[in-house]
């Protein structure tokens, strides 16, 4: 053989292990990683080949990167829409707002056949990304369908044999729940029955968005899928969609069989749509943990068994760390920690933040991640002691939450300060990676009754200052440890100065950073 035909060989070679490669990867799909700056180390939001597109263009390139889009002011530019389709309480909205990577540059349009559920979208709406179209069901074709609703709450009432109030309702009842002479709507509930108009889905897909834009499509709509679906594959209307999430209603009284309903799952899987569970109400989805996979180093201290509430020692010296446990008033934090930044000495401070402060507070969050340690107390302030007592997705929920709203500033936290604490709380925790904190001392103290009107409440500033300093002095004074302050208390700001001043010149302690505390 010649040597220009060995190359020509060569290049054949070349050409057909390159189109091997790409059509391996058309199945396996890319990883694309969001990359965070953070303090003290380089962290990574994580997302899977569930965010390519189906069907023929999967794998293919054209929809790598969409996921990293911001919104644009340009509208010829690619878009991202969510598309929740069986609202209900606006729970999905919730959990999508509050958790999914890059929410805040979808635009959601809701899908919901009851009326009496709008408010309940009221609070999303203002943000001209949410659009709300109640009532209105999705469906194979465009025009008026019988909606069978639940009725309301009322003493003693039993819901398909569980105690709940389900909200929302079905195109496809059964017979009990049909029936205008039942009063109490049958097995659900379902009471009300109401003439609603209904859409396409397939078509108002293709209508409202286009195949550049990325696209989530949410279906749970109690039966109504298996239609929607069918129609979808029929239109090829899976060109346009990104990712499908949703729940199969086997049991619901549709007109169609199993076989008909497991060969459209074998063709939906052909076109490579295969679903993505999506349960609203557990505040959960199955690829919950994959796009939430916030990786954090082995080698942070501290621990995730258990709360770290002191300081090693350093040979014979102790240490103490100052935390800022933030609340939701932004004036007295901003207060506090602009005087603690003010002090003449540079106080290596922590600052744990809900997540809800940040999203209310995003530059200032900001501005205070480039000069101080953040941790995160929750995803919002929930009243004294109900906040550890949640259900294990709540709290899930709330901890990512906050989670998501410091990535989007470029933070990734180790560090947790939680409200309380039990088993379920721990293993939330463990599940997030992220290092639990206590204190030595919190000020004010937690312990009822330290502070009183007549020990402390009832006296000038002046004269509180010794009190406050007093109880920090008794705490830490042989064994250092991990200080405290609550910003929504105004005393915190009060003693700030003073505080600091016996901590650097009077105490035996060394003022350290949390990481070195706990080094």
């Amino acid at each position: 053989m010649t040597t220009n035909g060995r190359s020509h060989l060569f290049q054949a070679f070349l050409l057909l292990l390159s189109f091997t490669l790409g059509f391996i990867s058309s199945f396996i799909g890319g990883r694309n990683f969001l990359k965070h700056d953070c303090n003290c180390q380089c962290q990574y939001f994580e997302t899977h080949s569930t965010l390519t597109r189906f069907g023929t263009r999967f794998g293919s390139g054209e929809g790598s990167g969409k996921n990293e889009q911001s919104k644009s002011s340009d509208p010829a530019a690619p878009k991202k829409y969510f598309l929740d389709c069986g609202a209900n309480m606006a729970s999905s909205v919730t959990l999508f707002r509050d958790t999914y990577p890059g929410a805040y540059d979808f635009i959601i349009h809701s899908f919901e056949i009851d009326p009496q559920l709008k408010p309940y979208f009221a609070p999303f709406t203002s943000d001209g990304q949410t659009f709300v179209h109640i009532p209105q069901g999705v469906a194979g074709e465009t025009g008026n369908m019988t909606a069978y609703l639940e009725g309301p709450w009322f003493p003693g009432k039993i819901n398909n044999k569980l105690d709940m109030q389900w909200g929302g309702g079905t195109l496809f009842a059964y017979r009990n729940e049909k029936r205008e002479s039942s009063n109490d709507g049958g097995t659900r509930k379902l009471s009300r029955h109401v003439s609603i108009p209904t859409v396409d889905l397939s078509q108002w897909i293709r209508k409202n968005t286009r195949k550049e834009d990325y696209v989530i499509l949410k279906l749970d709509v109690e039966g109504a899928e298996y239609e929607i679906l069918m129609k979808m594959l029929a239109d090829n209307t899976f060109d346009w969609i990104d990712k499908f999430y949703g729940e199969f209603h086997d049991w619901a009284p549709t007109q169609y069989s199993q076989h008909q309903k497991d060969k459209l799952r074998d063709d939906l899987h052909a076109v490579g749509a295969d679903q993505v569970t999506w349960a609203g109400e557990y505040k959960s989805f199955s690829d919950f943990d994959i796009m939430l996979n916030i990786k954090i180093p082995d080698n942070i201290p501290g621990s995730v068994f258990k709360a770290s509430d002191s300081c090693k020692r350093d040979g014979t010296i102790t240490k103490l760390a100052a935390v800022i446990e933030v609340g939701m008033n932004a004036k007295r934090a901003k207060r506090l920690i602009s005087t603690l930044e003010a002090y003449p000495q540079k106080i290596p401070l922590t600052l744990f933040v809900y997540g809800d402060f940040v999203e209310q507070n995003f530059d200032l969050v900001k501005r205070w991640s480039e000069s101080h340690e953040i941790g995160i107390r929750a995803g919002s302030r929930w009243p004294g002691g109900y906040w550890e007592i949640q259900n294990k997705d709540m709290l899930r929920m709330d901890v990512v939450s906050a989670q998501v709203r410091l990535a989007e500033i470029g933070v990734t936290s180790a560090y947790i300060f939680p409200r309380g604490l039990n088993e379920e709380v721990i293993q939330v925790i463990k599940q997030r990676q992220q290092r639990i904190i206590d204190s030595t001392i919190t000020f004010p103290p937690r312990k009822v009754g330290i502070l009183t009107k007549e020990s402390y409440f009832k006296y000038r500033d002046v004269e509180r200052i010794p009190k406050a300093l007093r109880i920090v002095d008794d705490a830490t004074s042989n064994k250092g440890g991990i200080l405290s302050l609550d910003s929504d208390f105004p005393d915190s700001y009060m003693i700030s100065v003073f505080l600091f001043d016996y901590l650097f010149q009077v105490s035996p302690h060394k003022i350290v950073s949390l990481t070195d505390c706990l080094s």
